[in-house]
């Protein structure tokens, strides 16, 4: 058989094409892997808030249709001029996390606006990354490799409604004594300048506990303080049994009653019974499992179980009224 020069040329461009499809899916493999692992850290339970599967979903694909059109773009096909593909990938997820939070989260954004540009424009002070964490501190500890994971809102409560950013991040950065995780710092300016977001996601283990109630009687704030009302009269057994394991799909359910500002994290610490230093190491790790509930409380696992299951039936009766 006699293969003209028409018919070579075009087996030369099958090749070609199947190499670049080749390379897209598995460049495409990989930038789905990071932008997983960016998304979790990013809305990991402690930090700012409950990502419901749905809006997980959708930015995971937001996220990867931008890296896909850079791949695809004529003026860098492939994304050969990319030095650093996962560190684009990256940044690509991170700009998308953030479009997400400025959408559902406008006064937080607001506030996290107002430090960070005090963060870069004041000399004493800066904002850089700590094994892809970003952190903020004096400027004269960018060489310092450790992240204080503290609480810091007693040391800081007296500044409450003070405005003051520089005065604020100073009182901090005094207390941690090291660098400081951005979005811990923003937690607490939120809390201290009453800038609380109100989202409309609802908790879903709450909707359980009133599986009973009509939908028009869940309002999410009023819903929660009631809610919050009733958990306190538990016994402190059944508050920590329930709070250190309350949960939903995207991790901690215990953090949206900070966020929705019906309790404080230190009245969170107070209600289940713990110190708050003992708390504040334990909040980025919620919801934890029974055998560490247990050691807590000093109670067996099934005693935990049951403790949690009397609190439940418990709320359930009370939130039907």
């Amino acid at each position: 058989m006699t293969m003209t020069a028409s018919s070579v040329e075009f087996g030369r461009d099958v090749n070609v094409a199947t190499n670049e499809d080749v390379r897209e899916r598995l460049l495409a493999e990989r930038a789905e892997k990071m932008i997983r692992r960016v998304i979790a850290q990013r809305f990991r339970p402690g930090r700012i808030g409950i990502l419901r599967d749905d809006e997980r979903e959708d930015l995971g694909a937001s996220a990867m249709l931008r890296v896909m059109q850079r791949l695809r773009s004529a003026a860098d096909p492939g994304g050969a001029a990319i030095v650093n593909f996962e560190n684009y990938v990256a940044t690509v997820t991170l700009h998308t996390c953030d479009d997400l939070v400025r959408e559902r989260l406008p006064r937080r954004t607001a506030a996290k606006n107002r430090l960070c540009y005090v963060l870069i424009h004041d000399p004493r002070f800066a904002q850089w990354s700590i094994d892809g964490e970003t952190v903020c501190g004096l400027a004269s500890w960018r060489s310092t490799q450790t992240i204080s994971r503290s609480l810091f809102i007693e040391q800081v409560r007296h500044l409450a409604g003070d405005r003051d950013v520089r005065r604020l991040l100073s009182a901090i950065f005094l207390a941690a004594q090291q660098p400081v995780e951005l979005e811990a710092v923003v937690n607490v300016a939120v809390e201290l300048w009453q800038m609380i977001d109100r989202p409309a996601v609802m908790l879903d283990e709450a909707r359980h506990l009133a599986a009973n109630a009509e939908t028009s009687q869940i309002e999410d704030r009023e819903f929660l303080d009631r809610l919050w009302s009733e958990i306190r009269l538990l016994n402190r057994q059944q508050r920590a049994a329930l709070l250190l394991n309350l949960r939903d799909d995207s991790g901690s359910a215990t953090e949206l009653f900070s966020i929705l500002g019906v309790a404080s994290i230190n009245e969170i610490a107070d209600t289940i019974g713990l110190p708050a230093d003992a708390f504040a190491a334990l909040w980025p790790e919620l919801p934890i499992e029974d055998l560490r509930i247990a050691a807590i409380l000093d109670v067996s696992r099934q005693q935990v179980i049951n403790l949690r299951k009397s609190a439940r039936d418990r709320l359930r009766r009370r939130m039907r009224y």
